[in-house]
Parts: C-alpha cells; sequence; structure tokens
C-alpha cells in the first residue's frame, strides 16, 4: 500500500513538473496603433504604425478610407504595404487631377494590432472603404489591392438593412460595389472590405 501511494505521489510531481515546463513564459499582451494621414488629388502619400518596443511584433493590420463624396473611392489607389520588423507602412496616391473643380483630399487611417509575443508572419492584409448615403442616394464603393499584394482572397460588404446592393464588379485584383439608400428620409451608411495576399 505505501509503495502504491509513493509511486503516486512521483506520479503526481512529475505530472506537475511536466504542466510547468510547457506553460508559457508569460501571457500574450497586445496593443492596437492608430494613425492616419490625408492626400490630396496628385499626389501619393503614406501613413505607418511603429509598434512599441515593449509589444514589438504586429499581428494584424486594417486600412480604412472614408469616403465623403461618394465616387471618389475608385481615386484611392494603394501602391504597396510593408512590414519591416516593428514597423507597418501603407503607400497610396490620390489619382484625382489637381485641376478638377470637385477636387478633395482622401483620408486614410491604418490600425495595426501589436503584440509581446511572435507570431506567424502576415499573409493577409484587410483594407475598408467606408460612405455615407444621403437620403434616396446611391454610393460606389471599390477596393483595389497594391500590388505587393495583388491578390483578392476575401470580400465582404456591411450595411443597414435600409440599404441595398445594386450591382457589384468583381475584378482579380479590386471589388466594386454599388449601393442604394433605400430610405428617403435619412442618411445611411455601407462598407466594403477586403483581403489582398501576396
Amino acid at each position: 500500500m505505501r509503495k502504491l501511494t509513493r509511486t503516486g505521489a512521483i506520479a503526481a510531481m512529475a505530472a506537475a513538473a511536466l504542466a510547468v515546463s510547457v506553460a508559457p513564459a508569460f501571457a500574450e499582451d497586445t496593443v492596437v496603433r492608430t494613425n492616419s494621414t490625408s492626400v490630396a488629388p496628385g499626389f501619393s502619400s503614406y501613413v505607418s504604425v511603429i509598434c512599441p518596443s515593449t509589444k514589438p511584433y504586429p499581428v494584424t493590420t486594417r486600412t480604412t478610407s472614408i469616403i465623403q463624396d461618394t465616387y471618389d473611392g475608385p481615386l484611392l489607389d494603394y501602391k504597396a504595404i510593408t512590414v519591416n520588423g516593428r514597423e507597418v507602412k501603407v503607400s497610396f496616391s490620390n489619382s484625382q487631377s489637381k485641376t478638377d473643380p470637385h477636387r478633395m483630399r482622401i483620408s486614410v487611417k491604418i490600425d495595426v494590432v501589436c503584440s509581446n509575443v511572435q507570431h506567424e508572419p502576415m499573409t493577409g492584409f484587410e483594407f475598408m472603404q467606408r460612405t455615407t448615403l444621403p437620403p434616396g442616394g446611391d454610393a460606389l464603393l471599390t477596393v483595389a489591392c497594391p500590388p505587393t499584394h495583388p491578390h483578392l482572397t476575401g470580400v465582404d460588404q456591411r450595411h443597414p438593412a435600409g440599404v441595398s446592393i445594386v450591382d457589384f464588379y468583381p475584378e482579380p485584383h479590386s471589388f466594386t460595389v454599388a449601393y442604394q439608400n433605400d430610405d428617403f428620409m435619412a442618411e445611411n451608411w455601407a462598407e466594403l472590405w477586403a483581403t489582398c495576399s501576396a
């Protein structure tokens, strides 16, 4: 009986030691870093985020643009997205003519989740475009993948019940959706999400 008890105790101690040895040395901790800028017609720009030294590993990235004039969406051209150590950088341009009487700046924001734990390298990057539809109005949203990550691997469109999809135009490297606000009394919104991979 004593021998069995001693053996059980040894086994329990070994199991406990094994459990301790495979447990992570510390828990994962993340933080979201955000930055934004805008680009004038006919110009190029970039926006970047540098993860803090305590959480140096970029885990996920989301790039968003809010379009004020609903037909300015196709004018935003993403040129590249790069990850260099702690830094994530998105380059883009505004292809609207400098002489366009209705020219306007386009704003771009980047959100990066930074972690203290190193993950597998990011293979897909999210891009989103959002707009506000006037009462009874329409909108055209386009998300085009940058040349550095040209493959469109996922698309998701989001809108409330009062907005309907009129048409959509899939391309190998971009996706466009035409929306209609069926509410003639109130504004509405629509979002187009795309995932781009190398």
